[in-house]
């Protein structure tokens, strides 16, 4: 069996799992497990191993807005109090924000950051790890209204002091976002996406996660695709066009036009 067999097997598994456990439409399954958070990480997991395995675009697509509309299924039930524990409410477990960024889908990526819990969980996560995509939700917030009163200047500032004398690509990726400085954008990316390798590798060393993760997001980062098609919307000219992880050939599908399956289609594996 290879790699990517394995993680397909193992993702069928889940799937059935999860789905199993999901109440009918207009409920919501306790969050103590996650359960639809872990769909939506699920999808993107599916989305990257079909992309490495095949190559195709639309499969790819239909996973990562398959991702979309499972987490922004959850933050509606978190919305309205039926559902929701910080562990998966929080902005760090947002990662579907950056799937529908990757393909487009802006509309749902927007409702995403705005549902999602802004406050930092402190007993779950270290200050950085929660201001990075904070910081890059709010940039896409404000995007996308562009009279909403700047919040930038704060995070920034606050990232600033959590920091102290530390280098960090993350802080400087943010700082070029918002200054629109293409050079130290693409630095700062490239270091980051450098980083994360670095830390899968010394992970496959190691044996330190999940086989599901060393065979798929270790080759593919879907968060740096976001990131670029981010920055291209705000509309800082970068030249570069491909990272190590970050094929270039995604990057053009996050600002193409691709069609979506049904809204509803993450409930079910069978639908097209």
């Amino acid at each position: 069996m290879t790699e990517l067999e394995y993680v397909q097997d193992t993702l069928a598994a889940h799937f059935r799992t999860l789905l199993r456990r999901l109440p009918p439409p207009g409920a919501w399954p306790s969050d103590e497990e996650g359960d639809l958070t872990n769909l939506a990480h699920c999808y993107r997991l599916r989305a990257i191993a079909g992309c490495l395995e095949t190559g195709e675009a639309l499969p790819y697509v239909a996973d990562l807005h398959r991702a979309g509309q499972a987490r922004l299924y959850y933050l509606r039930g978190c919305a309205q109090g039926l559902t929701g524990t910080p562990c998966f409410w929080r902005t760090s477990r947002n990662r579907a924000f950056f799937d529908c960024l990757a393909i487009n889908d802006l509309e749902t990526a927007e409702e995403l950051a705005r549902l999602c819990d802004d406050r930092w969980a402190e007993a779950l996560e270290y200050e950085d790890d929660f201001l990075f995509p904070q910081f890059l939700q709010r940039f896409f917030l404000e995007l996308r209204t562009p009279h909403a009163t700047p919040t930038l200047p704060a995070l920034l500032d606050r990232f600033a002091r959590v920091i102290g004398e530390e280098e960090s690509p993350f802080y400087s990726l943010c700082q070029a976002l918002h200054a629109r400085t293409p050079a130290l954008f693409e630095n700062s990316l490239e270091a980051i996406v450098q980083r994360r390798a670095t830390n899968y590798a010394r992970a496959a060393h190691f044996n330190d996660l999940p086989p599901l993760l060393l065979h798929t997001e270790r080759y593919i980062d879907v968060q740096a695709v976001a990131i670029i098609r981010l920055a291209r919307e705000s509309g800082l000219a970068s030249s570069r066009q491909e990272y190590p992880r970050v094929p270039g050939e995604l990057c053009e599908l996050a600002r193409s036009r691709q069609p979506f399956p049904p809204p509803h289609a993450w409930r079910d594996l069978t639908a097209p």
